[in-house]
């Protein structure tokens, strides 16, 4: 199948239909957005009476692209049968694509304002809320996009479930923060350069109201939504151009 160019009716037709099969499952869709309040409130209990450290910020980085990739990890996974199905009909899978990251999109700015909502009222952030916000969303959208590929590329709900902390761990064993900067070395640099939650912790980190580096902010912001991007396109190859 060749890649064709963006379809905007089949694009409203194939959202419209996610939407009433996501929305129309409540206790999925509760149990998806639930989470984000759960952890919010983990975190209240471990920090609230703690000032803000980088160690705080490293957290809710990783919690939000946990978010974004366990939501999408499974979606278009268990879709396998009726998109062959649809393919024969010439569905165009950069529409079918973008049908998913708008309603997941939705969802994500639901789910981090929650989440938002409540560490910011339970602890004292140290953070621009606006400045804040643009990253935590951007961490939740390349980790959606992080989990609609796996779920295109390991081709089944069950593979694509155990691939995610795969490609969660690495998160944290490829982060500065983790370990010493020094310690980075050959390979591991260019590694950690391609993980998700190091610009997004480093955006959220220079959004704090007593670091504010808006020059650096606005790099890390870039390379985090960068990476997404990145992580979409090479599912839209893969719908195109790899026969299920």
């Amino acid at each position: 199948m060749k890649f064709k160019a963006f379809n905007k009716r089949q694009y409203e037709v194939l959202a419209e239909r996610y939407y009433e099969c996501l929305f129309g499952n409540l206790t999925s869709l509760l149990w998806m957005i639930g989470q984000a309040p759960i952890i919010a409130l983990l975190i209240v209990l471990r920090w609230k009476t703690l000032q803000p450290t980088e160690s705080l910020y490293f957290v809710i980085s990783l919690s939000a692209v946990w978010f974004g990739c366990i939501n999408s990890c499974g979606e278009i996974a268990k879709e396998k049968s009726i998109l062959k199905r649809e393919k024969l009909f010439g569905i165009n899978m950069f529409s079918y694509l973008l049908s998913k990251v708008k309603i997941l999109s939705i969802i994500g700015l639901i789910e981090t304002g929650l989440f938002t909502f409540i560490l910011n009222n339970q602890i004292d952030l140290d953070v621009n809320l606006i400045s804040f916000y643009f990253p935590l969303f951007g961490l939740y959208f390349s980790g959606m996009a992080m989990g609609l590929f796996i779920s295109r590329w390991c081709g089944s709900v069950v593979n694509a479930i155990i691939t995610v902390p795969v490609m969660i761990i690495p998160q944290i064993v490829f982060s500065k923060f983790v370990l010493p900067l020094d310690t980075l070395k050959g390979i591991s640099v260019q590694i950690e350069k391609i993980m998700i939650v190091k610009w997004g912790f480093e955006a959220i980190k220079y959004s704090c109201i007593s670091k504010m580096v808006f020059g650096d902010y606005l790099y890390s912001l870039f390379f985090l939504i960068l990476i997404g991007i990145v992580f979409l396109i090479l599912t839209l190859i893969h719908l195109c151009f790899v026969e299920d």
